[in-house]
């Protein structure tokens, strides 16, 4: 954590690795690590125009579909559930708001 403006502490962001024992290669080894499971060498090699095996591209393309439809059906059942309230409340002659609440 660093001291900022004022007095405040702000936290670290990003990859945080400890050298331990003066090991700085086991902690390069640490941080790589890591920084394939949070996703980051991806967007690293997305944005220097890395080349991509194309069944990696595959796999990211297929993964990123799943993710849209997921997300679009999420949306329309929350969709469809306010329509059913908002039809619910105005038929029994309620006020909107009630609803919303």
């Amino acid at each position: 954590m660093e001291a900022g403006h004022r007095g405040q502490v702000q936290q670290a962001r990003g990859i945080v690795v400890q050298v331990r024992d003066g090991n700085l290669e086991r902690a390069l080894a640490v941080m790589e690590r890591k920084m394939r499971s949070s996703g980051m060498e991806r967007l690293i090699r997305a944005r220097t125009h890395y080349h991509v095996k194309d069944s990696e591209k595959r796999v990211l393309a297929r993964k990123a579909l799943m993710q849209r439809v997921r997300s679009q059906e999420l949306g329309k059942k929350l969709r469809e559930i306010l329509i059913k309230k908002i039809r619910y409340s105005v038929g029994r002659g309620d006020e909107l708001e009630r609803v919303l609440l």
